[in-house]
């Protein structure tokens, strides 16, 4: 046993290592089964349940091993970028030997996987250049100098693929908006775009969220007495204060001051958060992210000194502040230094989301001012905070103005230039020159991608924005400037909706697959065998543990052909024992001792063991490189599989020999 000790450390690591990173999985369908207990009346208990156990079931959903549509249920879509319509629209100059090029393209892409430039171009060199027409006779295109048709296409190519791209970002915005767990979003091929869903059941509203067209939006932050009037009325409904019969409260004139009659306590932050620091050039992003600052109630009821809370305790101090402000509290834990954004916490957003959303509650706010959130950002504790903006509800401008974009690096910082129409460019003078010194939000479909500083008026319809941390921030800030208008069409070309109750069968049938064929190996291996038969039992064991772990630590989606590819698994994993045990039969057949025939049958087995394995593996390895989908999710399942079987054959069964041998040799029995 000592000459194993530190096989035996290292098994026992990976063992624990296992177990651990299974928990997250155990830990999200324990919270699945409770969330699903709540019955239709128990939808107040739901929401409370799921509001105070926010996190940690988000953590554990993110670790745990993700259920692909087959087993979960949900929507498949695969969409297409309409790279054709987008050549079609670059071109300058048509006539008839153009769109004869063109339908060329349309029928072959039909066909064909190949890029559609390059089919394009293809097809032009047969119809068009025979007649002496060049790329350069239909396509003026910016960044193309010297006219030669290899570089048009190039600047074709690199059009299409960013479409593609600005695609990918428009859905992935939309989807996150839409709340929408674990969805997967991934290139397929040149321009097709694979939509994967769980847990969604409606394919029309997913339909309606895929295909809309991009909003984008330039807002004007709200003036700060205007925001405190309307969350001071939001505070006062929801604590009781005012009816809903006193909506009318809250449409006063604008230029009126804020209401000052109710006392109240000064938020309650120990210290409030400071935007990022504003540089003097035009239109500077503000893009820095700042974790919210969690205080404790002793320091946020310290702080609150009005007359109001005199004599109280600092918990009774918050519990009065909360009480008051049902929707303050929300906000008070991080706000800039100018009052106007806050930084909020995943949770709280949701909750206040949904207070927002609430028919008696709109009326409050709706026509005078909105509500928008950032994109999440990770704190310095690993949590997703928000930024909070209060905005106009008329926008400025609108993305329909805009007629280019793109990222550059002056300095070795990164910035955006970004382009209008001559319409554009009129508005924009005119909104930047009347909100000097005050940040403009750019929001494409609700969600605040930066909000630059105006420093001076801006003429011309040519805008820099500054301050990104680097070349892929401001990338996506290009992306979200050109996405108001798309210049390819994107269409759905298949949808699939696999519905729960089948994903939930699904599960019991593979899990009783596993089941009865893990029995079936047991029962044969152990009659078989004897204690060579356990020892094998007890490796498979070890090696399904050892293959989920791998699938939860890599974050690996398990989808019903993986589920197969499990059962398939607990087959090899005995393979090599059966190899090992028929070579040890084998020569103790022939006279050896058992500790002779043990070392002799490990040894000689190997190389068959070894070999088998590796090529299994390879098989593995070319399922996954030629296959898609489900042909991918088997193929990763048995190449970790097999990996494990190889570990668990020649390692830890020859462990638990040889401490056998020690022990009680008596014991050992091959059949």
């Amino acid at each position: 046993m000592k000459k194993h000790r530190t096989l035996i450390i290292i098994v026992l690591l990976c063992v624990v290592g296992s177990l651990w990173a299974l928990y997250p999985t155990w830990q999200a369908q324990d919270y699945r089964s409770t969330i699903d207990a709540f019955g239709p009346k128990d939808s107040a208990a739901k929401a409370k349940y799921l509001a105070d156990h926010d996190e940690a079931i988000k953590s554990a959903a993110k670790k745990a091993i993700k259920l692909g549509l087959d087993l979960r249920g949900g929507i498949y879509v695969t969409m297409e970028v309409d790279v054709l319509k987008f050549i079609e629209e670059q071109a300058t100059g048509k006539d008839a030997l153009f769109q004869q090029v063109l339908d060329a393209t349309s029928a072959e892409e039909a066909v064909s996987e190949d890029p559609v430039v390059s089919i394009f171009t293809k097809k032009f060199a047969d119809i068009a250049s025979p007649k002496g027409k060049a790329l350069a006779n239909y396509f003026l295109l910016s960044d193309v100098k010297t006219g030669d048709d290899k570089e048009i296409a190039a600047s074709l190519q690199a059009g299409s693929d960013e479409a593609v791209d600005r695609a990918i970002e428009i859905i992935r915005n939309r989807i996150d908006q839409f709340g929408l767990t674990e969805p997967t979003i991934q290139k397929f091929g040149t321009r097709r775009i694979i939509i994967e869903v769980p847990g969604a059941g409606d394919p029309a509203q997913v339909r309606q969220l895929l295909e809309g067209t991009a909003q984008l939006e330039f807002k004007l932050m709200k003036d700060p007495k205007i925001v405190k009037r309307v969350i001071d009325n939001i505070d006062k409904y929801l604590a009781g204060t005012i009816t809903s019969s006193d909506t009318a409260i809250a449409k006063v004139d604008t230029s009126a001051k804020a209401d000052t009659t109710h006392k109240e306590a000064a938020i309650p932050t120990k210290k409030k958060k400071e935007v990022a620091e504003k540089k003097d050039t035009a239109a500077k992003a503000d893009t820095s992210v700042k974790t919210a600052q969690k205080l404790s109630p002793e320091d946020s009821a310290r702080e609150a000194d009005s007359l109001e809370y005199a004599g109280l305790t600092d918990a009774q101090k918050l519990a009065k502040y909360e009480k008051i402000h049902p929707f303050t509290k929300y906000i008070s834990k991080g706000v800039s230094k100018d009052g106007k954004m806050v930084y909020v916490t995943d949770a709280d957003r949701k909750t206040m989301l949904e207070i927002l959303n609430r028919s008696d509650i709109k009326p409050f706010y709706d026509g005078e001012m909105s509500f928008a959130f950032s994109r999440p950002e990770k704190g310095q504790n690993g949590e997703n905070y928000y930024m909070l903006y209060f905005l106009n509800s008329t926008p400025e401008l609108t993305g329909k103005y805009i007629t280019g974009a793109d990222k550059d690096s002056r300095d070795g910082k990164a910035v955006v230039t970004m382009q209008m129409d001559d319409e554009g460019a009129r508005v924009w003078a005119r909104v930047t020159g009347e909100n000097v010194n005050k940040q403009i939000a750019i929001v494409l479909d609700g969600v605040v991608y930066s909000a630059p500083n105006v420093h001076q008026k801006i003429e011309g319809g040519n805008s820099e924005i500054s301050g990104m941390r680097d070349l892929a921030e401001a990338n996506l800030l290009k992306i979200v400037l050109k996405a108001g208008a798309l210049p390819a069409p994107v269409k759905i070309i298949q949808e699939q909706v696999v519905g729960p109750s089948l994903g939930a069968d699904s599960i019991a049938k593979g899990t009783e697959s596993i089941i009865f064929g893990f029995l079936a190996v047991i029962i044969f291996m152990a009659f078989y065998y004897i204690t060579g038969g356990f020892v094998a039992d007890f490796a498979v064991l070890i090696n399904l543990l050892f293959t989920l772990a791998v699938l939860a630590t890599f974050g690996a989606t398990l989808t019903l052909p993986g589920m197969a590819g499990l059962v398939l698994t607990v087959g090899i994993a005995v393979d090599a024992n059966v190899l090992i045990y028929e070579r040890i039969r084998e020569e103790l057949g022939s006279g050896k001792s058992l500790k002779l025939a043990i070392e002799d049958g490990y040894k000689r087995a190997f190389a068959p063991i070894f070999d088998g394995h590796l090529t299994a593996f390879f098989s593995g390895i070319i399922l996954y490189s030629f296959g898609t989908g489900t042909v991918q999710g088997f193929a990763v399942t048995l190449m970790i599989g097999i990996a494990a079987s190889l570990f668990t054959a020649i390692v830890i069964t020859r462990i638990i020999f040889d401490i056998l041998l020690e022990r009680a040799p008596g014991a050992i029995k091959f059949g």
